[in-house]
């Protein structure tokens, strides 16, 4: 089994979140982690003010935010470029 580093992690959350707002059950639910972890991951992501959280009573809602799309964009531009340098040569890793 492959872990996700939490960086991937977060990645996932912001492209959940990039399709609309969730509560933290769906949220989990769309990036396959449980509620605590999802709890934990959410923290940087937070404070970078990549998400907003919403509280009214019982429930949650997050959001994505302007900051949030925009570092999934880059992230997804990285990634990209990895995936054809890797094509390029083969398969093989750099590092």
């Amino acid at each position: 089994m492959i872990r996700r580093s939490r960086l991937a992690i977060g990645m996932e959350i912001l492209a959940a979140l990039s399709e609309g707002p969730l509560n933290s059950s769906r949220l989990a639910q769309r990036c396959n982690i449980n509620y605590g972890r999802l709890d934990e991951d959410l923290k940087p992501i937070l404070a970078l003010g990549w998400v907003t959280k919403e509280i009214s009573g019982a429930h949650d809602l997050h959001k994505l935010t302007d900051a949030g799309l925009k570092a999934l964009t880059q992230y997804l531009v990285l990634w990209n470029e990895w995936e054809r340098g890797t094509k390029l040569t083969g398969g093989q890793q750099a590092f």
